[in-house]
């Protein structure tokens, strides 16, 4: 008999593999399709709904594709698009806010766009589709981003740079940054360029995490930014903050393969000067040296109660050693005290004797020399 439980295990582990690449959204976005959505209720201008949405490092919403359009009555109701016409006297010369121009017009509700409240070169969402409006007046915000992706090591994983009419375009290059510090790009991701603009790694490694971005420069001058979060669950890897881990990252992107030791000396030669003098000791002040390297401030809250309690253990003690030496003091002056006074006493019977009897020696003398006489 066939056995469907393992079948159902075997295939909830392709598609596992397959699918663990996780896009998420930060807290207050909303996923939908390929992109992290937000509506703020507050109303504004077209021109403040941008400066908000740009405030938040995302863009107005750009539904270019049906899908992302019918996408639309989920997010809300009358709310600002990316989307405007600059120049009124060209027909529907409607362009993005990244620059390119709009493709289809079958998205607009009936009898749109019709210019009535002449200037209306901006453009909001209806539950009918699209309106041309004045850029003055006020609605909601609507706000998108491109989602975090959530990888495991060793997958294969595709950053993509959306971009088009790649004949306009002179320049494209991505780059990526960890806590606001600038990392080199992994030479072995392939892609990034103008033939092919996204981003492909085959096998992501803990070293390629960080913010990516993607600068595409048009002929026309104008320079668009697409970002994208890559995330590594390194299993097999401790938790690293310190500053190592991006020593080990900028100069693990450095070294290139096949290079020769004399080649990597040249290239590390101004960092190894620079650790060569940080560790240099001045043998006239070797005492300091040494102190200086093996001490340091310990500013941790527990440190400095440690500290306190072993300060008033050591007080305790040499206060109870002081106080038993004062007692012991006191008693040693008393007992000398007395055997002083003993001796005196002793000293002042003896010599009461001694002329006791040097004045009874005197009268017997006496006695005697008057019974000689007589």
């Amino acid at each position: 008999m066939f056995d469907y439980t393992l079948l159902g295990i075997i295939l909830l582990g392709t598609f596992t593999k397959l699918f663990s690449s996780i896009l998420t959204c930060s807290e207050g976005w909303n996923l939908h399709g390929s992109k992290c959505y937000k509506l703020d209720p507050e109303m504004r201008n077209f021109t403040n709904s941008k400066k908000f949405c740009e405030n938040l490092n995302a863009e107005m919403i750009m539904p270019k594709t049906a899908e992302e359009n019918s996408i639309l009555s989920e997010i809300g109701k009358w709310f600002w698009i990316g989307l405007m016409d600059h120049d009124k006297t060209i027909a529907l010369d409607w362009t993005w806010n990244d620059g390119s121009k709009l493709e289809s017009k079958d998205r607009w509700s009936n009898g749109e766009p019709n210019n009535n409240d002449s200037p209306e070169e901006c453009v909001i969402s209806g539950p009918n589709g699209w309106a041309d409006v004045p850029c003055t007046g006020i609605k909601t915000t609507a706000c998108q981003t491109k989602p975090d992706i959530i990888a495991d090591e060793d997958e294969s994983v595709t950053l993509t740079c959306d971009v088009k009419y790649k004949e306009n375009i002179t320049k494209l290059f991505w780059t990526r940054s960890t806590d606001d510090t600038s990392l080199i790009v992994s030479e072995y991701a392939k892609g990034g360029n103008i033939i092919l603009p996204s981003l492909v790694f085959e096998h992501v490694k803990w070293t390629d995490e960080g913010l990516y971005k993607c600068h595409v420069i048009f002929i026309s001058g104008l320079t668009l930014t697409d970002e994208t979060n890559l995330f590594i669950n390194a299993t097999n890897m401790l938790p690293c903050t310190c500053e190592y881990r991006r020593k080990l990252e900028y100069w693990g992107f450095k070294i290139i393969p096949n290079r020769t030791r004399e080649e990597l000396l040249q290239e590390l030669k101004s960092e190894l000067q620079k650790i060569k003098k940080e560790l240099k000791v001045n043998k006239r002040q070797l005492s300091s040296s040494i102190r200086k390297r093996t001490s340091a401030t310990d500013r941790r809250k527990s440190s400095k109660t440690m500290g306190l309690a072993g300060t008033a253990v050591i007080c305790i003690v040499v206060g109870l050693v002081i106080l038993i030496d004062l007692l012991s003091l006191v008693k040693f002056v008393k007992s000398t005290i007395t055997f002083w006074n003993f001796k005196k006493i002793r000293q002042k019977a003896k010599d009461k004797k001694s002329k006791m009897r040097k004045k009874f020696d005197i009268n017997k003398k006496k006695t005697q020399t008057s019974e000689s006489s007589a």
